[in-house]
Protein backbone atom coordinates (compact mmCIF):
# COMPACT_ATOMS: atom_id res chain seq x y z
CA UNK A 1 0.00 0.00 0.00
CA UNK A 2 2.87 2.40 0.80
CA UNK A 3 4.29 1.85 -2.65
CA UNK A 4 1.02 2.88 -4.30
CA UNK A 5 0.89 6.12 -2.27
CA UNK A 6 4.47 6.98 -3.22
CA UNK A 7 3.79 6.28 -6.88
CA UNK A 8 0.60 8.37 -6.76
CA UNK A 9 2.44 11.20 -4.99
CA UNK A 10 5.21 11.12 -7.57
CA UNK A 11 2.68 11.14 -10.39
CA UNK A 12 0.83 14.04 -8.79
CA UNK A 13 4.13 15.89 -8.34
CA UNK A 14 4.92 15.45 -12.01
CA UNK A 15 1.48 16.77 -12.94
CA UNK A 16 1.85 19.80 -10.70
CA UNK A 17 5.33 20.58 -12.01
CA UNK A 18 4.33 20.08 -15.62
CA UNK A 19 1.23 22.22 -15.06
CA UNK A 20 3.39 25.13 -13.89
CA UNK A 21 5.72 25.22 -16.85
CA UNK A 22 4.80 26.17 -20.37
CA UNK A 23 5.54 23.55 -23.00
CA UNK A 24 8.46 24.15 -25.32
CA UNK A 25 7.40 24.19 -28.98
CA UNK A 26 8.83 21.68 -31.42
CA UNK A 27 10.25 24.60 -33.43
CA UNK A 28 12.23 25.66 -30.36
CA UNK A 29 13.47 22.12 -29.74
CA UNK A 30 14.55 21.90 -33.38
CA UNK A 31 16.35 25.28 -33.19
CA UNK A 32 18.13 24.26 -29.99
CA UNK A 33 19.18 20.93 -31.56
CA UNK A 34 20.54 22.69 -34.69
CA UNK A 35 22.38 25.24 -32.52
CA UNK A 36 24.02 22.52 -30.42
CA UNK A 37 24.84 20.36 -33.47
CA UNK A 38 26.51 23.42 -35.04
CA UNK A 39 28.79 23.89 -32.01
CA UNK A 40 26.71 26.06 -29.66
CA UNK A 41 26.06 25.23 -26.02
CA UNK A 42 22.58 24.91 -24.52
CA UNK A 43 22.59 22.19 -21.89
CA UNK A 44 19.74 23.71 -19.91
CA UNK A 45 17.29 26.47 -20.76
CA UNK A 46 14.71 28.77 -19.23
CA UNK A 47 11.65 29.94 -21.20
CA UNK A 48 11.44 33.72 -21.62
CA UNK A 49 8.71 36.11 -22.64
CA UNK A 50 10.06 38.00 -25.66
CA UNK A 51 7.16 39.60 -27.57
CA UNK A 52 6.38 39.14 -30.44
CA UNK A 53 8.16 35.76 -30.34
CA UNK A 54 6.26 32.49 -30.42
CA UNK A 55 8.89 31.04 -28.09
CA UNK A 56 12.15 32.15 -26.55
CA UNK A 57 14.61 30.45 -24.25
CA UNK A 58 17.75 31.56 -22.48
CA UNK A 59 20.39 28.85 -22.41
CA UNK A 60 22.33 28.46 -19.18
CA UNK A 61 25.52 29.16 -21.17
CA UNK A 62 24.15 32.55 -22.30
CA UNK A 63 22.62 32.11 -25.76
CA UNK A 64 19.13 33.47 -26.41
CA UNK A 65 17.16 31.37 -28.92
CA UNK A 66 13.97 32.85 -30.36
CA UNK A 67 11.29 31.55 -32.77
CA UNK A 68 8.79 33.80 -34.58
CA UNK A 69 5.61 33.39 -36.64
CA UNK A 70 7.01 35.44 -39.51
CA UNK A 71 10.08 37.10 -40.94
CA UNK A 72 8.43 40.48 -40.28
CA UNK A 73 8.21 39.77 -36.55
CA UNK A 74 11.83 38.58 -36.60
CA UNK A 75 12.96 41.75 -38.40
CA UNK A 76 11.10 43.98 -35.91
CA UNK A 77 12.68 42.10 -32.99
CA UNK A 78 16.17 42.46 -34.50
CA UNK A 79 15.67 46.19 -34.98
CA UNK A 80 14.63 46.57 -31.35
CA UNK A 81 17.55 44.47 -30.09
CA UNK A 82 20.07 46.47 -32.11
CA UNK A 83 18.72 49.64 -30.48
CA UNK A 84 18.31 48.41 -26.89
CA UNK A 85 20.33 45.27 -26.10
CA UNK A 86 23.31 46.38 -24.01
CA UNK A 87 25.44 43.37 -24.97
CA UNK A 88 24.89 44.07 -28.66
CA UNK A 89 25.48 47.79 -28.12
CA UNK A 90 28.77 46.93 -26.35
CA UNK A 91 29.68 44.74 -29.34
CA UNK A 92 30.15 41.61 -27.20
CA UNK A 93 27.14 39.80 -28.70
CA UNK A 94 25.61 39.58 -32.16
CA UNK A 95 22.54 38.08 -33.79
CA UNK A 96 22.37 35.18 -36.22
CA UNK A 97 18.98 34.94 -37.94
CA UNK A 98 17.24 33.09 -40.71
CA UNK A 99 13.63 32.62 -41.74
CA UNK A 100 11.62 32.72 -38.51
CA UNK A 101 14.36 32.19 -35.88
CA UNK A 102 17.33 33.93 -34.35
CA UNK A 103 20.15 33.32 -31.90
CA UNK A 104 21.91 35.99 -29.84
CA UNK A 105 25.30 35.00 -28.44
CA UNK A 106 28.93 36.07 -28.37
CA UNK A 107 30.75 36.82 -31.60
CA UNK A 108 32.93 33.70 -31.20
CA UNK A 109 29.92 31.40 -30.84
CA UNK A 110 28.00 32.96 -33.73
CA UNK A 111 31.02 32.72 -36.04
CA UNK A 112 31.33 29.02 -35.13
CA UNK A 113 27.64 28.10 -35.60
CA UNK A 114 26.88 30.21 -38.67
CA UNK A 115 28.37 27.95 -41.37
CA UNK A 116 26.29 24.88 -40.47
CA UNK A 117 23.15 26.82 -39.44
CA UNK A 118 23.18 29.37 -42.23
CA UNK A 119 21.57 32.71 -41.75
CA UNK A 120 22.67 36.30 -41.59
CA UNK A 121 24.60 38.17 -38.89
CA UNK A 122 23.28 41.42 -37.45
CA UNK A 123 25.25 43.46 -34.94
CA UNK A 124 26.55 46.90 -34.10
CA UNK A 125 28.93 47.84 -36.88
CA UNK A 126 28.99 50.17 -39.83
CA UNK A 127 26.03 48.42 -41.45
CA UNK A 128 24.01 48.26 -38.22
CA UNK A 129 25.12 51.20 -36.04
Amino acid sequence: MGRIRITAALALGVLVVSGCTSPISQEMVDLRNRFVAAGGSCSDWTPRDEPPAVAAVMCREGALLVVFNSTTERADFIKSELETNEQIRARTHIILSKDSWLVIDTLAVIVRVMPPMGGMISGRNGANP
